[in-house]
């Protein structure tokens, strides 16, 4: 009975595991669509999050009708999560179409994705401060245009 009790307070807080205030945004090398790897750094002042086809959709519309640079100019990057994207799907379908952006996205394609935090619907805003979370919250991709001014 203990050990059930035990592995369920362990998965519970796997579970809920995430980030808070204060911490330190984890060390991430990811690559984008055209596989050039981008870094977390001190400028960095926002991570936006997508973690679903359609939020990614419609983020990626948004971000199509700014001006060239506008997430370099906001201290932005944006990570879409396609981890749960076969393979196929993504190599013949999604990083072509992704190929088209006039911006870079930045790819989770493995389990990392899982220790943020994240709703449906929605994306997540980390807002860093020398790589501290200062913030963090969530917005709807309709929101954007008032979120990044």
């Amino acid at each position: 009975m203990k050990k059930i009790v035990t592995l369920s307070l362990v998965f519970s807080v796997m579970l809920f595991a995430g980030f808070k205030v204060g911490d330190t945004f984890p060390t991430l090398h990811l690559s984008n669509q055209f596989e050039k790897q981008t870094d977390v750094t001190n400028k960095t002042r926002y991570i936006l999050m997508a973690f679903e086809k359609d939020v990614s959709v419609e983020t990626a519309d948004f971000f199509k009708k700014q001006p060239k640079g506008f997430l370099e100019k906001k201290h932005l990057l944006y990570i879409s999560d396609i981890s749960s994207m076969p393979s196929l799907i993504t190599s013949m379908f999604a990083l072509p179409k992704m190929k088209k952006y006039p911006f870079p996205v930045l790819l989770i394609n493995d389990d990392r994705g899982e220790q943020f935090d994240k709703k449906d619907g929605v994306l997540t805003r980390y807002t860093l401060k020398h790589h501290k979370i200062t913030a963090i919250d969530f917005i709807l991709p309709k929101e954007l245009a008032t979120q990044f001014k």
